[in-house]
This record gives structure tokens, sequence and C-alpha cells, in this order.
């Protein structure tokens, strides 16, 4: 059943920062060497990342809103972009992790990258959880799709820009 109290612009905006989050944290892991995530500028570059991203967002979202002539109130832009957030909890933890020679850095990266792609594949139930739908084959099928699609992104972008 779906949410009432999330309309569809909402939906919408929360699964594009959704996605927006995962692939920038998942572009600023890949080019991350294991020294990086020694030193502790793993964790900055990753946290640099979301905070930066989620400010540009939220900032867009706002001018977007406005544009269409019915901008939402900067507390409600904020939590539909949140996303980009969480698309870098994980990670950052880990990379923290890493630093502080809890665990190996290799690993933590991994597991990081891990995480984000496993995330991104999740785009495809998220978006029928919240619009109500049941899983069916064609979710699991969306699902792989899109974190392809994502994957491909990051390429693209790592490519472009290193």
């Amino acid at each position: 059943m779906p949410h009432p109290e999330v309309s569809p612009d909402e939906v919408a905006d929360r699964i594009s920062a959704y996605v927006y989050g995962n692939i920038l944290t998942l572009a600023a892991l890949v080019v991350l060497h294991t020294d990086e995530v020694e030193n502790g500028a793993g964790l900055a570059i990753v946290v640099g990342t979301a905070l930066s991203t989620f400010v540009a967002h939220a900032y867009a979202e706002s001018l977007g809103g406005a544009a269409r002539g019915h901008a939402s109130s900067f507390g409600v832009v904020l939590r539909d972009s949140l996303p980009i957030m969480s698309a870098a909890a994980v990670p950052a933890l880990l990379m923290l992790a890493g630093a502080l020679e809890w665990f190996s850095p290799t690993v933590c990266l991994r597991i990081a990258e891990t995480w984000v792609v496993v995330r991104l594949a999740l785009t495809g139930f998220i978006v029928g959880r919240l619009r109500g739908m049941p899983v069916t084959f064609h979710t699991w099928v969306a699902s792989i799709g899109l974190a392809a699609v994502a994957l491909a992104i990051v390429a693209v972008k790592v490519v472009l820009t290193h």
C-alpha cells in the first residue's frame, strides 16, 4: 500500500536523492587507495562528497520547486535530500574503521563499495515500496538493470574526471 503521507513529488525527490547520493558516494570510493583509507583521507572524501552533494541537491531542489511555482518548505527539501547522507553513512563508518585500523583498509574499502552497489540494486524495491507495489520478477530485473546503469555512470564519471 502506498504511503499516503508522502506525495508523488516527494517520492520522486527522495528517489532522485537516493540514486544521486549513491552514485556520487560510489564514484568517490572507487578512486580511493588503501593508503587514503589508512590516513583518514578516505573518510574526509566520503563525508565531503556527501555534504557537498546534500547541500547542492537541496539548493537545486528549492530553486526547481520555486521555478515550478510550488516551492516546498526548506525543511521538506532537506528531508527529501536526506537519502544523499544515508548513502554515505555506512561507507563513512567503514572509512573510519579503516583509518582506526579496526579492520584492513582494503577490506573496509571493498565492503563500502559493495554496500553502495547493493543499495543501488535495491532502488527498484524502494520505488515499489513507496508506490505500494508488490515485489515481482520485474522488480528483480529492474533492480539489477538500475544497478548496472548506475555502475556505468560511475565508470563514465571516473574516466572523465580522473
